[in-house]
Protein backbone atom coordinates (compact mmCIF):
# COMPACT_ATOMS: atom_id res chain seq x y z
CA UNK A 1 0.00 0.00 0.00
CA UNK A 2 1.14 3.64 -1.10
CA UNK A 3 -0.09 6.30 1.35
CA UNK A 4 0.22 10.45 1.29
CA UNK A 5 -0.45 12.31 4.15
CA UNK A 6 -0.54 16.36 3.39
CA UNK A 7 -1.82 19.88 4.76
CA UNK A 8 -0.64 22.73 5.33
CA UNK A 9 3.20 23.04 7.04
CA UNK A 10 2.66 22.68 10.66
CA UNK A 11 -0.20 20.02 10.52
CA UNK A 12 1.81 16.94 11.81
CA UNK A 13 2.22 15.33 8.55
CA UNK A 14 6.14 14.38 8.90
CA UNK A 15 5.02 13.65 12.35
CA UNK A 16 2.42 10.97 11.21
CA UNK A 17 4.02 9.61 8.49
CA UNK A 18 7.18 8.98 10.32
CA UNK A 19 5.21 7.48 13.42
CA UNK A 20 3.06 5.24 11.32
CA UNK A 21 6.03 3.94 8.80
CA UNK A 22 8.16 3.06 11.91
CA UNK A 23 5.26 1.42 14.15
CA UNK A 24 3.87 -0.38 10.50
CA UNK A 25 7.15 -1.64 8.58
CA UNK A 26 6.54 1.19 5.94
CA UNK A 27 9.33 3.11 4.06
CA UNK A 28 8.53 6.87 4.94
CA UNK A 29 9.57 9.39 2.29
CA UNK A 30 9.52 13.39 3.18
CA UNK A 31 8.48 15.68 -0.22
CA UNK A 32 11.24 18.00 0.85
CA UNK A 33 13.86 15.75 0.85
CA UNK A 34 13.13 15.93 -3.30
CA UNK A 35 11.77 19.51 -3.22
CA UNK A 36 14.97 21.04 -1.93
CA UNK A 37 18.56 20.40 -2.61
CA UNK A 38 20.70 19.62 -0.03
CA UNK A 39 22.71 22.82 1.04
CA UNK A 40 24.69 24.67 3.49
CA UNK A 41 21.69 27.22 3.92
CA UNK A 42 18.65 25.06 4.42
CA UNK A 43 15.45 25.35 1.95
CA UNK A 44 17.98 27.81 -0.07
CA UNK A 45 17.31 25.76 -3.50
CA UNK A 46 14.97 23.88 -5.04
CA UNK A 47 15.61 21.01 -7.09
CA UNK A 48 15.14 20.80 -10.70
CA UNK A 49 11.31 19.60 -11.13
CA UNK A 50 12.43 16.72 -13.80
CA UNK A 51 15.07 15.49 -11.32
CA UNK A 52 12.87 15.82 -8.06
CA UNK A 53 9.74 13.80 -10.18
CA UNK A 54 12.36 11.17 -11.60
CA UNK A 55 14.41 10.67 -7.80
CA UNK A 56 10.76 10.60 -6.25
CA UNK A 57 9.29 8.05 -8.33
CA UNK A 58 12.29 5.92 -8.47
CA UNK A 59 12.01 6.20 -4.45
CA UNK A 60 8.14 5.29 -4.11
CA UNK A 61 8.91 2.23 -7.30
CA UNK A 62 11.27 0.74 -4.54
CA UNK A 63 8.89 -0.02 -1.83
CA UNK A 64 6.00 -1.69 -1.60
CA UNK A 65 4.90 -0.28 1.77
CA UNK A 66 5.62 3.66 1.70
CA UNK A 67 3.94 6.69 3.14
CA UNK A 68 4.65 9.66 1.86
CA UNK A 69 4.92 13.17 3.78
CA UNK A 70 4.10 16.27 1.93
CA UNK A 71 2.08 17.74 -1.17
CA UNK A 72 3.58 16.27 -4.17
CA UNK A 73 0.03 16.03 -6.41
CA UNK A 74 0.78 18.66 -8.37
CA UNK A 75 4.46 17.44 -9.59
CA UNK A 76 3.63 15.33 -12.01
CA UNK A 77 -0.32 14.37 -13.77
CA UNK A 78 0.49 10.70 -13.04
CA UNK A 79 1.86 10.52 -9.00
CA UNK A 80 -1.65 10.70 -7.61
CA UNK A 81 -2.55 7.76 -9.33
CA UNK A 82 0.12 5.66 -7.52
CA UNK A 83 -1.34 6.19 -4.20
CA UNK A 84 -3.83 3.50 -2.40
CA UNK A 85 -4.95 6.62 -0.06
CA UNK A 86 -4.58 10.25 1.08
CA UNK A 87 -4.91 11.65 4.13
CA UNK A 88 -5.35 15.49 4.56
CA UNK A 89 -4.98 17.28 7.74
CA UNK A 90 -6.25 20.37 8.99
CA UNK A 91 -5.31 22.28 12.07
CA UNK A 92 -6.72 25.77 13.01
CA UNK A 93 -4.11 28.60 11.97
CA UNK A 94 -3.37 29.37 15.30
CA UNK A 95 -2.67 26.30 16.70
CA UNK A 96 -0.46 25.32 13.07
CA UNK A 97 1.31 28.66 13.44
CA UNK A 98 2.18 28.38 17.16
CA UNK A 99 3.78 24.99 16.06
CA UNK A 100 5.83 26.34 13.20
CA UNK A 101 6.73 29.24 15.04
CA UNK A 102 8.66 26.62 17.75
CA UNK A 103 9.66 24.32 15.45
CA UNK A 104 11.61 27.34 13.85
CA UNK A 105 13.05 28.16 17.23
CA UNK A 106 13.92 24.34 18.00
CA UNK A 107 15.66 23.79 14.71
CA UNK A 108 17.67 27.10 14.44
CA UNK A 109 18.10 28.10 18.05
CA UNK A 110 20.13 31.34 18.55
CA UNK A 111 20.80 31.80 14.88
CA UNK A 112 17.27 33.26 14.59
CA UNK A 113 18.62 35.92 15.87
CA UNK A 114 22.38 36.26 15.40
CA UNK A 115 22.09 35.10 11.39
CA UNK A 116 20.27 38.10 8.82
CA UNK A 117 19.59 36.01 6.04
CA UNK A 118 18.17 33.00 8.06
CA UNK A 119 15.95 35.28 10.40
CA UNK A 120 14.96 36.79 7.09
CA UNK A 121 14.35 33.35 5.59
CA UNK A 122 12.25 31.81 8.24
CA UNK A 123 10.31 35.10 8.65
CA UNK A 124 9.51 34.67 5.22
CA UNK A 125 8.23 31.33 5.74
CA UNK A 126 6.17 32.12 8.58
CA UNK A 127 4.54 35.03 6.46
CA UNK A 128 3.68 32.37 3.48
CA UNK A 129 2.97 29.56 5.54
CA UNK A 130 0.50 31.91 7.55
CA UNK A 131 -1.89 32.27 4.24
CA UNK A 132 -2.61 28.93 3.77
CA UNK A 133 -6.27 29.24 5.07
CA UNK A 134 -6.55 32.67 2.62
CA UNK A 135 -9.58 32.23 0.16
CA UNK A 136 -6.99 33.10 -3.32
CA UNK A 137 -3.93 32.35 -1.76
CA UNK A 138 -1.80 31.12 -5.14
CA UNK A 139 0.92 29.11 -2.86
CA UNK A 140 0.26 25.79 -1.46
CA UNK A 141 -3.17 26.27 0.12
CA UNK A 142 -6.54 24.73 1.54
CA UNK A 143 -8.41 25.63 -1.63
CA UNK A 144 -5.52 24.09 -3.58
CA UNK A 145 -5.71 21.01 -1.46
CA UNK A 146 -9.50 20.69 -1.19
CA UNK A 147 -9.17 20.99 -5.34
CA UNK A 148 -6.52 18.06 -5.31
CA UNK A 149 -8.80 15.99 -2.89
CA UNK A 150 -12.01 16.70 -5.10
CA UNK A 151 -10.11 14.89 -7.99
CA UNK A 152 -8.69 12.45 -6.38
CA UNK A 153 -9.86 8.70 -7.44
CA UNK A 154 -8.66 7.04 -4.35
CA UNK A 155 -9.99 7.20 -0.83
CA UNK A 156 -9.11 9.91 1.14
CA UNK A 157 -9.37 10.63 4.74
CA UNK A 158 -9.57 13.36 6.33
CA UNK A 159 -8.69 14.87 9.66
CA UNK A 160 -9.57 18.41 10.78
CA UNK A 161 -8.49 19.41 14.20
CA UNK A 162 -6.14 19.00 16.89
CA UNK A 163 -6.28 15.55 17.95
CA UNK A 164 -3.46 13.57 19.52
CA UNK A 165 -1.26 11.99 17.35
CA UNK A 166 -2.15 8.30 18.76
CA UNK A 167 -5.65 9.02 17.43
CA UNK A 168 -5.01 10.19 14.03
CA UNK A 169 -2.65 6.56 13.82
CA UNK A 170 -6.05 5.21 14.79
CA UNK A 171 -8.36 6.71 12.40
CA UNK A 172 -5.44 5.90 9.62
CA UNK A 173 -5.51 2.20 10.52
CA UNK A 174 -9.06 2.00 10.38
CA UNK A 175 -9.24 3.52 7.12
CA UNK A 176 -6.80 1.30 5.43
CA UNK A 177 -9.00 -1.65 7.56
CA UNK A 178 -11.99 -0.27 5.77
CA UNK A 179 -10.54 -0.16 2.45
CA UNK A 180 -8.82 -3.81 2.61
CA UNK A 181 -12.16 -5.17 3.63
CA UNK A 182 -14.21 -4.46 1.22
CA UNK A 183 -16.95 -7.29 0.68
CA UNK A 184 -17.61 -8.26 -2.65
CA UNK A 185 -20.98 -6.82 -4.10
CA UNK A 186 -23.94 -8.84 -4.00
CA UNK A 187 -25.09 -10.22 -7.15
Amino acid sequence: MKIIIFGASGAGASTLAKTFARENGYEQLDADHYYWLKTERPYETKCDPAERNKLFLEALHQHDKVVVAGSVFNWDPAIPALFDLAVFLWLPPDIRMQRLILREKQRYGSLLESDPWLKKESAAFIAWASRYDEPGFTGRSLTLHKKQIAQLKIPVLEINGDFPLAERLQRVQEKIAAIKYQPAARQ
